[in-house]
């Protein structure tokens, strides 16, 4: 404990060194990617303390390396990001879907399944069109990626986010514009 006061008096955090056997390259995550984190989506202290269920104390003490960031932390920050990025404005987006079954028998002689990617500038206008081809046969496996590829919404999550709004739309609370391709 005394070489933790001796680095806190020298102007350096006591635990901002990776500590051995985590993910990331053997470390975890440490009070600069923690604050690269928050300050990328914009959240405050205070709005960073409720998404992570702790309190605005625990947030400034990671962000000093007081304390070392939890494991669970480490693990909810990517999943809150891609929830965030599932907001109706986020884009440019694509929808990825299948025309066809991706799992195909052994015995077909031609074996391709070709995947469709159709450009949108917001999920909004992504997910209005993947509410149009749900109900052709030939929409399989839909889901939504970002530009540089990860996933935004998974298949079952886009599938029931459209059912969300096919039942708000039954209700008379949803307007459905067309949507069109970026």
């Amino acid at each position: 404990m005394a070489s933790a006061r001796f680095e806190r008096r020298q102007g350096r955090p006591a635990f901002a060194a990776p500590t051995k056997g985590r993910r990331n390259g053997g470390h975890a995550m440490d009070m600069w990617e923690f604050l690269k984190w928050r300050r990328t989506l914009r959240y405050t202290q205070e709005e960073a303390a409720e998404k992570l269920g702790v309190n605005r104390g625990t947030i400034q003490n990671w962000e000093r390396g007081v304390r070392r960031i939890p494991k669970a932390i480490e693990l909810a920050c990517p999943e809150l990001t891609r929830r965030r990025k599932q907001r109706p404005e986020f884009g440019a987006v694509c929808l990825v879907y299948a025309e066809a079954p991706v799992c195909q028998q052994p015995d077909d002689p031609s074996r391709c399944a070709l995947l469709q990617r159709e450009l949108y500038s917001t999920n909004d206008v992504a997910i209005l069109r993947a509410l149009q081809l749900l109900d052709t046969p030939n929409f399989i496996n839909p889901f939504i990626i970002e530009k540089d590829g990860g996933i935004v919404w998974t298949t079952i999550e886009l599938l029931r986010e459209c059912e969300r709004r096919r039942e708000e739309a039954k209700h008379g609370n949803m307007k459905r514009p067309r949507p069109e391709p970026a």
